[in-house]
């Protein structure tokens, strides 16, 4: 029988709770999140510093995992160090031109995962431990729900200015045609100083405020289409968490603007446009499905990414790493 660890998260994410520390749960190991009176995020630097000293007395962990916010302590990482405590750092926003947030922390970390391949060689370059760890999900969460389809169209994502340009050519349109679209995100979608919003007068009525991550399940299921939205088009393997999330849930059918990533990662089980046209097209193409049409291609992504995907097989190579160094 393979030993079971102790694994501390200093992060209470949605990322986290409710995707990568279930991978080791499932696996047999005990977890420990940084939540309620040892939550971070909101203190400062000394006292995230002093509350991850009381929960590592408490909880003795073999493993620390950390996906750094902004404003992280540096001593978090120092600390586990000083205690000889295995400390990994999961770089979630690295981009192939602009990635200088994971090459900060892995200055810190034991070894760092990171979902965009092309940023490897640098971390290697530097003499550090790194590898690729991409995206993943949580079948006890990521699963439909049984339910009315009662949307046709639902996009989940904040207005980025570096989404500008595929908002513009690929969701405004659908918004002025008049389909049935609801944008949950942040409040830069209505922002009128923001180059791209939803401000116009045919537009405004698609914006629906925040949507709650334990409500995703619920959303996807009860939509035809969910349309994704990423960052970056350059890399091979990095994208949004979205992706994989709606694909696990198997009830919209997922509907992306291209990028070399989403083709690698999901292959034909989710629709890639190359233009706003192919976007129009590709969606007009989902609504005229029956439910039972639409739910057979849905369950077919949600077994890949349940298989390939799968947040437990993303937790066991943590714990080769850990027992391999």
């Amino acid at each position: 029988m393979s030993k079971k660890f102790k694994i501390l998260f200093t992060n209470n994410a949605p990322l986290i709770r409710m995707g990568i520390s279930s991978g080791f749960k499932n696996n047999g190991h005990e977890v420990f999140i940084m939540e309620g009176k040892f939550q971070l995020w909101d203190k400062s630097k000394e006292e995230q510093v002093e509350l991850f000293k009381e929960a590592i007395e408490y909880f003795k962990p073999d493993i620390c995992f950390s996906e750094c916010f902004a404003n992280f302590a540096e001593g978090i990482f120092e600390y586990t160090k000083e205690k000889g405590i295995f400390h990994a750092f999961f770089s979630i926003e690295d981009t192939p031109f602009d990635h200088w947030i994971g090459d900060y922390w892995s200055d810190y970390s034991d070894y760092t995962f990171t979902t965009t391949a092309e940023c490897l060689p640098n971390y290697w370059n530097k003499g550090k431990k790194a590898e690729l760890m991409t995206f993943g999900c949580n079948p006890s969460f990521h699963k439909s729900i049984k339910g009315n389809i009662n949307k046709d169209i639902v996009l989940v994502a904040n207005n980025y200015e570096r989404r500008f340009k595929q908002t513009k050519e690929y969701i405004l349109p659908l918004v002025q045609k008049g389909y049935d679209i609801d944008i949950y995100g942040n409040e830069w979608w209505v922002d009128p100083s923001k180059e791209v919003n939803l401000c116009g007068s045919n537009s405004y009525n698609a914006y629906k405020g925040y949507m709650a991550y334990d409500n995703l399940p619920l959303l996807y299921s009860s939509s035809k289409i969910a349309l994704g939205q990423n960052l970056d088009g350059n890399s091979i393997t990095q994208s949004s968490m979205r992706m994989v999330e709606v694909l696990g849930i198997g009830g919209a059918l997922l509907v992306s603007p291209y990028t070399k990533a989403q083709e690698y990662l999901f292959n034909d089980h989710i629709y890639l446009p190359k233009s706003g046209q192919e976007m129009t097209d590709m969606v007009d193409e989902i609504l005229t499905m029956t439910d039972k049409q639409r739910n057979i291609k849905a369950k077919k992504a949600q077994r890949y990414v349940y298989k390939y995907h799968n947040y437990d097989l993303k937790a066991a190579r943590v714990i080769e790493v850990f027992n391999g160094q």
